[in-house]
């Protein structure tokens, strides 16, 4: 793409719009192929030339777009990535997965946090978009059961933690049911009977998808004296504590003897909470999700289900490669298997 073939700039806020190589080549009474040769390659314009397109610069105001230039040398290295919470270590792992697949491949990552909210996800894709990176990683701001395309997302895109589309794109996922039928499965081996799933709303769909490993591996069992009731939630900083309290003023007839936690935050405050009142794992056993590494180095260490996220993040580069490469490819999702972490908050240890 030549200089001239550049999208036009857009209006700076406020209403003042952005020189353009055009006004330049205008001012300075060159082309604009000519103002390009004088950004990309300096020593290829005459020194008469350079003069008057240095001195149309400064009279305009003009910023040379730095993603521009590398397009018009052939395209951008740069990728920008957008997770929703950087507090989780598991989307920390899928960052550093992708960093590393990036430098190996000659490009750059620029890493963004949606803190969970749409409105930042959108911001986030328009800046960019103005930027002309080659292409996106995003992990959605709500995965949610019913697939919906980010708005503002353009381009070379590949998305993490939900399923989409293969007309869309491709994308990488883990393998949420078998991560929910890993944590009952181990509860039931234990011989714990009566399951609490804790866990936000059944409209999104990890949560969903574990819901229903959790109910396969009872099924399995062929429910005979087994009971699972699903305890939802929205805000997953606050209702830990309240559930925790909640166990706390059950009797034991009516307690259930198990926690199934989709996150390991949660299970955290849960553990947190109860203590003083419950024994945990001989009174309340407790399985979190992630495998974060407050989980690993709490005082009770929580079992949990370990996602691949340094894998995710390395896969999902490498299926955006495909994309900015222009090879011949298959859009496709591709499905990371879970597996069981088991530690003090569900298996006591040996005498």
């Amino acid at each position: 793409m030549t200089a001239a073939e550049l999208p036009a700039s857009r209006p700076r806020r406020g209403g003042a719009r952005r020189s353009t190589l055009s006004d330049v080549a205008r001012v300075a009474g060159v082309s604009v192929g000519t103002v390009s040769n004088f950004l990309n390659h300096r020593d290829k314009v005459a020194t008469a030339t350079q003069v008057a397109i240095e001195e149309a610069i400064a009279l305009l105001d003009f910023v040379p777009n730095g993603q521009a230039r590398s397009l018009a040398r052939g395209r951008s290295r740069t990728v920008g990535m957008i997770v929703t919470d950087l507090a989780n270590s598991f989307f920390v792992d899928i960052v550093r997965g992708a960093e590393e697949a990036a430098t190996e491949a000659g490009h750059s990552l620029l890493v963004a946090s949606s803190v969970n909210a749409e409105q930042k996800q959108q911001e986030l894709l328009r800046v960019f978009d103005e930027a002309r990176f080659a292409g996106v990683l995003i992990a959605p701001f709500e995965a949610a059961a019913d697939y919906r395309e980010p708005e503002g997302l353009r381009g070379p895109a590949v998305v993490l933690n939900a399923a989409r589309p293969v007309h869309y794109g491709s994308s990488v996922v883990s393998d949420d049911e078998l991560g929910g039928y890993l944590a009952a499965r181990h509860m039931i081996d234990l011989g714990r009977r009566w399951l609490h799933f804790v866990g936000g709303p059944v409209r999104l769909a990890p949560i969903k998808e574990r819901l229903d490993g959790v109910r396969r591996a009872v099924e399995e069992s062929d429910g005979v004296g087994l009971t699972v009731e699903h305890v939802a939630f929205e805000d997953h900083l606050a209702e830990g504590a309240a559930i925790g309290r909640r166990l706390r003023e059950l009797g034991p007839l009516v307690r259930p003897d198990a926690v199934v936690s989709t996150s390991d935050l949660v299970a955290l405050s849960i553990i947190h909470t109860v203590q003083g009142a419950l024994r945990v794992p001989e009174d309340l056993a407790v399985i979190g999700y992630d495998n974060n590494a407050a989980a690993r180095d709490a005082a009770i260490p929580v079992s949990t289900v370990a996602q691949a996220g340094m894998e995710m993040g390395a896969v999902a580069f490498g299926l955006l490669l495909e994309e900015l490469t222009g090879e011949p490819h298959t859009r496709r999702t591709v499905s990371l298997k879970p597996h069981l972490v088991v530690r003090a908050s569900s298996l006591s240890p040996s005498p």
